[in-house]
């Protein structure tokens, strides 16, 4: 599978030009023969919305996943792309994961909030994966990956692959880069993580976008400058048979988790 992680910096509250700067890597990525094109968190608006939530989040069927519905369906590429959500009353900060028909594939609502997204979101509570033509894959966002509990779920769920949009900032970048290799190596899953760049506020975010394979090897990284790289990934190489972490797991352990999570 054919990778592009397009580390960018989102114009904060312009959905307008970030629509446009998401379309060019789109454009970039096919030029590239990629097959799917990860964003970061929150890529439509930019991450400091949340007094702004009510005139800015939109519905998974609103406007702006519409248009970019249909430049996937143009190119024939898969885009994961995080958007500010309106689902009823709640807001959630969401991921669309759009197919190469232009279809949405399903919706994934970030389950771990961090500091103050809890003032302006709702967590979600569900862990879906997303039956692709390459595989089954889950999605996270962010702070979810600190959370061992979340990547295994989706394991259990089937996940051979996870991707995570995320918008981290200084100084958490030793935990983004642990965390990646750990959750892999844990799960025997390869993951992939697009993180952004740029300023808002006091919050400076680092980049560091990578991908690691199911052994936590690091397949591609890369540092804080704005880039669209390619990565080529296996949902299906051959796992150690003396570990096999998901399926050795004590059958009590894993129905507690399972019961847990989901009544988070």
């Amino acid at each position: 599978m054919r990778i592009a992680i397009a580390q960018c910096t989102p114009h904060l509250a312009d959905k307008k030009e970030n629509l446009n700067m998401m379309t060019r890597y789109l454009y970039q990525a096919k030029e590239q023969k990629a097959e799917l094109v990860i964003f970061p968190e929150l890529v439509l608006t930019g991450y400091s919305i949340g007094n702004q939530l009510a005139s800015i989040a939109e519905e998974a069927d609103g406007p702006s996943l519409q248009f970019m519905q249909r430049v996937c369906r143009e190119l024939a590429i898969f885009a994961l792309i995080s958007f500010p959500e309106k689902n009823g009353n709640a807001y959630h900060i969401s991921s669309a994961f759009i197919q190469d028909d232009g279809s949405i594939a399903g919706i994934y609502r970030k389950t771990h909030l961090f500091s103050s997204e809890a003032q302006y979101f709702t967590p979600g509570n569900e862990w879906p994966v997303f039956a692709t033509k390459f595989g089954n894959i889950g999605v996270m966002i962010c702070y979810d990956l600190e959370f061992p509990e979340v990547t295994r779920l989706l394991r259990l769920n089937g996940a051979e692959m996870v991707l995570v949009n995320t918008a981290n900032m200084e100084p958490y970048e030793r935990y983004q880069h642990i965390y990646m290799q750990s959750r892999a190596m844990e799960n025997e899953i390869p993951l992939v993580i697009c993180n952004r760049l740029g300023q808002e506020d006091n919050l400076k975010f680092f980049g560091h976008s990578m991908a690691v394979n199911h052994e936590g090897n690091i397949l591609l990284q890369l540092d804080s400058e704005e880039a669209l790289r390619i990565v080529d990934i296996s949902l299906h190489e051959a796992r150690d048979p003396e570990l096999n972490y998901a399926h050795r797991l004590h059958e009590s352990v894993r129905c507690a988790l399972l019961n847990c999570l989901h009544h988070e």
